[in-house]
């Protein structure tokens, strides 16, 4: 008999996914974040002048922009696509379109993890502004 929760479960279980892989983006960015944060606080003290806060306005630019892209909770829209990755929901939905595809054909083994490295890769090259793709 189908159990008409399943589906419930299924979404819960993705959400949490999802939302672990975020968790561990947004701990990352921050365990990044702290180190350059008091770099530019001392390059602009050391500096001075009539701007001693330009570099670390560009951290915290940096930072807003970063959880922007991670929207862990959200509440953001993605940013715009201008060369750059959305954000990191599109790239987890490319993940999951392409492992759902994989598994629908069977192959969900070695093809499947060469499917998701290419679409890595080419989320990859977008964030940098390349457009050329790359041999894997």
């Amino acid at each position: 008999m189908n159990d008409p929760n399943t589906g419930k479960r299924t979404a819960l279980i993705r959400n949490s996914l999802i939302f672990q892989l975020k968790l561990l983006a947004d701990g990352t960015r921050d365990f990044i974040m702290v180190p350059i944060s008091l770099v530019a606080t001392v390059i602009g003290l050391a500096r001075g002048g009539d701007e001693p806060g330009r570099e670390f306005n560009r951290v915290i630019e940096l930072g807003r922009q970063s959880d922007q892209w991670i929207n862990l909770f959200g509440n953001h829209e993605p940013l715009e696509e201008g060369g750059k990755v959305g954000s990191i929901d599109m790239l987890l939905s490319e993940a999951e379109n392409v492992v759902r595809q994989q598994a629908r054909e069977g192959g969900i083994s070695r093809n499947a993890s060469q499917a998701i490295e290419k679409a890595l890769d080419a989320a990859h090259r977008k964030a940098r502004g390349e457009d050329r793709p790359t041999d894997i």
